[in-house]
């Protein structure tokens, strides 16, 4: 099993992977830099070979990168596009550096000019990020658009808004898809009960086929399902349940793929606990 936590990679990436590693976990995820704002600390190549050397000698076996939440390609503001760009850019080639292969991206927020004038903005934000990178892209590094709550003015809520956007890029195979079962079951998918994660799976593949899934953020819902709040529990301790989460940890479609737990916890290492207990969930 895949199974790993977002840790904090402040202090250096190779601290970052022993941390993983001493708390149960064969994959991570990190911010490329501070989530809340565009600041990026230069990586030394000593660092990045260090890094991909405890990696491999702690048996982190997958990473993966998530850009800063102020990334917005869907913008009205020209300087903010303009930002995105350029950090999607610049966090493809930390990637590669790193030798990561999996970029998480939040499609974008329309902010109140609808969602198809949204939704045009970010398929020419990635067919420029596509050109602008693509020897980073070709070396091995996926950008993948995660499916979102709905909140607010949220693009990529649903199967269709992301397959509206690939449609944009002519499905490019430099780009994939996360899940998150919090945004999803606020969204208004059933996850919590068998018929309805088939009936969510059913629909992926239909509209945008499961081989594009790379990733899944595993997390619990504090809301509602429908709600469409963003906002996460512990395992077991929200509205899609223990029973819920131990059917998608173990569903044929997804128990190959990286599980990445977003949790809130008042300390990095209770994610130890978290991660032992969705192990104990798994059925091999």
């Amino acid at each position: 099993m895949l199974i790993g936590a977002h840790i904090s990679s402040a202090g250096s990436f190779p601290k970052a992977a022993g941390k993983a590693a001493r708390l149960g976990m064969n994959c991570a995820q990190h911010f490329t830099r501070n989530p809340r704002g565009g600041r990026q600390r230069s990586i030394d190549p000593r660092e990045a070979e260090a890094f991909i050397r405890a990696r491999e000698e702690l048996g982190i076996r997958v990473v993966v990168m998530h850009t800063p939440y102020t990334v917005n390609l869907a913008s009205s503001r020209p300087e903010v596009v303009a930002f995105a760009r350029r950090a999607i850019r610049e966090d493809v080639q930390r990637c590669h550096l790193l030798e990561i292969p999996y970029l998480v991206l939040h499609p974008g927020s329309h902010v109140g000019d609808g969602i198809p004038r949204g939704t045009e903005r970010i398929v020419e934000g990635l067919r420029g990020i596509i050109d602008e990178a693509r020897p980073a892209l070709e070396g091995g590094v996926r950008i993948l658009l995660e499916m979102m709550a709905g909140s607010g003015s949220e693009i990529g809520s649903t199967p269709g808004e992301l397959a509206t956007i690939l449609e944009g890029i002519d499905g490019s195979p430099y780009v994939g898809l996360c899940l998150d079962t919090c945004h999803s079951f606020a969204r208004g998918y059933a996850l919590g009960d068998e018929k309805g994660l088939e009936s969510y799976l059913g629909e992926i593949q239909e509209v945008l086929g499961l081989d594009r899934v790379c990733v899944v953020h595993l997390n619990d819902s504090k809301g509602l399902r429908g709600g469409r709040r963003d906002r996460h529990a512990r395992m077991g301790r929200g509205n899609i349940g223990r029973q819920g989460l131990t059917r998608i940890v173990n569903h044929p479609a997804l128990r190959h793929l990286p599980f990445v737990l977003e949790v809130p916890v008042d300390e990095e290492e209770e994610y130890g606990e978290e991660v032992a207990l969705v192990k104990s969930w798994r059925v091999d």
